[in-house]
């Protein structure tokens, strides 16, 4: 008995001395990272890997990225979203090491998804609504809109806009003032418009565009951008500008930009935009033309964008008008209109980035 005992003391001995013991966690003392400068294009992703050293150690790794607006890293994938540059972060234990990223993004062309040439006989309501009516506008103008040809008409391949010195209603003067609402609505891209802009102290045309929510959210909160603004007290100004919750011309604080240009009035000019997704950075931005030329750029805000500050990340309706006198148009000279006053557009066209 006392033998077999003995025999299991010591079988138990033989099998504890052959556990190895649990060796210590090693702290990590640096992250190797598979590369430390990367170029991918926006839409791609890539696969970043981590090493630990010293040899055993152990620990999770946390992936972050400086900006996720450009890029985000998940378990070391990291996915590029749009142009820009961010820094990926791997961290174990207390050390880290860093990746700088550059997103590139291959400007796809501009495709033509909607236009109007007016070539036919008629205005086409299809595509656009006649606004009627005095009342200011909002703007103390001192014209009354109407849909009569003598004020809104189409006449040899452009759309012409007359505004005339005549009592209608209470008002002193008529003008016309057309939009898209509910028929042709678009976000982002390149819109422009060929037109012919009237002279005299008194005129504000505009081609101009509104958020598509307008009905339900209203002014300012749906955002607005004037593509062309002029006044016939500034023969050669155009003005570009922006109206959002934050910011508008109700409190006096709206973004707005000038540029001043010889012989504006009487001849055709292309006023446009290029409103991008994601241009820089993460940010959209919205950049004005007069006949290519670029002359301003309107960026989101990089941090805190909502659309209180940018609203621009919805469909828009577009409007072109003569308004006379109110805020911006001033006092109105009536000799002015011993000649027709017209703002004539050759066409408004509309383009997309596609594939």
């Amino acid at each position: 008995m006392r033998s077999m005992m003995h025999f299991f003391a010591v079988l138990l001995l033989v099998f504890t001395s052959c556990v190895p013991e649990e060796l210590p966690d090693v702290e990590t003392q640096e992250v190797v990272l598979s590369a430390t400068e990367l170029s991918i294009a926006a839409g791609d992703s890539l696969q970043l890997t981590t090493q630990l050293l010293p040899a055993g150690a152990k620990a999770d790794v946390t992936w972050t990225s400086s900006n996720v607006k450009v890029a985000t890293v998940l378990n070391g994938m990291v996915k590029a979203i749009a142009r820009g540059s961010v820094t990926v972060t791997a961290k174990a234990d207390s050390v880290s090491s860093t990746c700088n990223v550059t997103i590139t993004n291959v400007d796809l062309p501009f495709k033509l998804v909607w236009a109007d040439e007016f070539e036919g006989a008629a205005l086409d309501l299809t595509k656009w609504n006649y606004e009627t009516g005095g009342g200011g506008w909002g703007n103390n103008e001192k014209q009354n809109y109407t849909n009569r040809t003598d004020n809104v008409r189409l006449e040899s391949g452009s759309l012409v806009i007359e505004a005339k010195k005549e009592t209608y209603g209470t008002n002193g003067y008529t003008s016309a003032r057309i939009n898209t609402r509910n028929k042709v609505n678009y976000a982002y891209g390149k819109i422009e418009a060929r037109i012919s802009l009237p002279a005299g102290k008194g005129t504000w045309p505009a081609f101009w565009m509104l958020g598509s929510n307008f009905s339900t959210s209203g002014w300012p909160t749906c955002g607005e951008v004037d593509i062309m603004e002029h006044i016939g007290s500034d023969p050669t100004m155009i003005s570009h500008a922006a109206h959002t919750y934050e910011k508008n011309g109700s409190r006096g604080n709206n973004w707005w930009a000038r540029k001043t240009l010889a012989n504006l009035e009487g001849t055709y000019h292309t006023y446009a935009i290029e409103w991008e997704k994601q241009a820089n950075e993460g940010d959209d931005c919205i950049r004005f033309y007069i006949d290519g030329s670029l002359t301003a750029t309107l960026w989101e805000q990089h941090v805190g964008s909502s659309f209180r500050n940018w609203p621009f990340k919805s469909n828009f309706f577009f409007i072109l008008n003569i308004a006379v006198g109110g805020n911006m148009g001033g006092t109105v000279d009536d000799a002015i209109f011993n000649v027709p006053v017209l703002m004539k557009v050759d066409y408004i066209r509309i383009y997309q980035r596609v594939l």
